[in-house]
């Protein structure tokens, strides 16, 4: 079975600690693939940038690392009323790849959320779960420590308007002044 791996997130923006998440997964998990998912609608309602313009950022991201892609699987879950939701969207990539295996990697930042998630026995029962950790935070298991990078303050840095050229992919960051996003 192919080993594949799921980054999951919103991307509001995608930056460079997603990347190297990415990388460390792909260097040292055993996976031949890492899937960007941008999630189509946050699972706990917080407003993001439209979802097209974050799959193109994550594409942009992506594109220098092979073996990184991106997966618009929600996309198509989109009229599900669990679009969102971490199970549903293993639930279905399961099902459409029945030939894969799936490992979960998520930041150490978010693992105290895992209670509020819906139905995180069923995440573990359909893949591997693996935690990389952000400077500034607990540390959790054996994974990295990746830079204190956020997308919340790569937004703030914009409205600001502020450089966020060390935070950001180069791709990335020509798409954010070309679309003019995270302005206001």
């Amino acid at each position: 079975m192919r080993q594949t791996a799921i980054l999951g997130g919103s991307f509001n923006p995608p930056h460079v600690a997603h990347v190297m998440a990415a990388y460390w997964t792909l260097a040292t998990q055993g996976v031949s693939e890492v899937w960007m998912l941008p999630s189509y609608r946050h699972p706990f309602g917080k407003v993001l940038a439209p979802f097209e313009d974050r799959v193109r950022m994550c594409e942009l991201a992506a594109a220098p690392l092979r073996g990184l892609h991106v997966c618009t699987a929600e996309a198509d879950l989109k009229d599900d009323p669990l679009v969102g939701k971490t199970a549903r969207t293993l639930e279905y990539l399961v099902e459409k790849h029945p030939d894969r295996r799936f490992t979960l990697v998520v930041g150490a930042d978010i693992v105290a959320d895992t209670p509020r998630w819906y139905r995180f026995d069923r995440v573990r029962e359909l893949a591997r779960v693996i935690v990389v950790g952000r400077a500034g935070e607990a540390a959790f298991g054996d994974g990295p420590v990746l830079p204190d990078v956020s997308s919340t303050v790569v937004r703030e840095r914009l409205a600001r308007g502020e450089d966020v050229s060390s935070l950001v992919p180069t791709g990335v960051l020509a798409y954010l002044k070309e679309r003019e996003l995270y302005l206001e």
